[in-house]
């Protein structure tokens, strides 16, 4: 299999969470894949969530935005709308040009 991530994942081991649809609704989910700017969550019924929506991880008690990415029927790839002090540069040239 050909990896595709630009970052490593921060753990593999699958967590609770649960997705907030809206003040109203909560969908259990199961958190995997995590990495700084991406994060996967499988759950049934994945095409009722919206592109938008705040994730919980039950574990650590995180709020995380996320915005989906790819779908399949019981799983979403998010991006994380992570601050900027936890983005990690990508290079040593931005390092260089964000200190100046």
């Amino acid at each position: 299999m050909i990896e595709r991530r630009t970052e490593s994942r921060t753990y593999l081991s699958d967590v609770s969470g649960q997705i907030l649809i809206d003040e109203h609704r909560t969908v259990p989910c199961i958190v995997s894949d995590r990495s700084v700017s991406g994060i996967r969550v499988t759950l049934p019924g994945a095409e009722d969530v919206p592109d938008a929506f705040v994730l919980t991880v039950d574990y650590t008690g995180e709020l995380i935005v996320c915005r989906a990415a790819w779908r399949k029927v019981d799983q979403i790839g998010c991006s994380v709308d992570a601050p900027a002090a936890a983005r990690r540069p990508t290079s040593r040239i931005w390092r260089q040009t964000a200190l100046v």
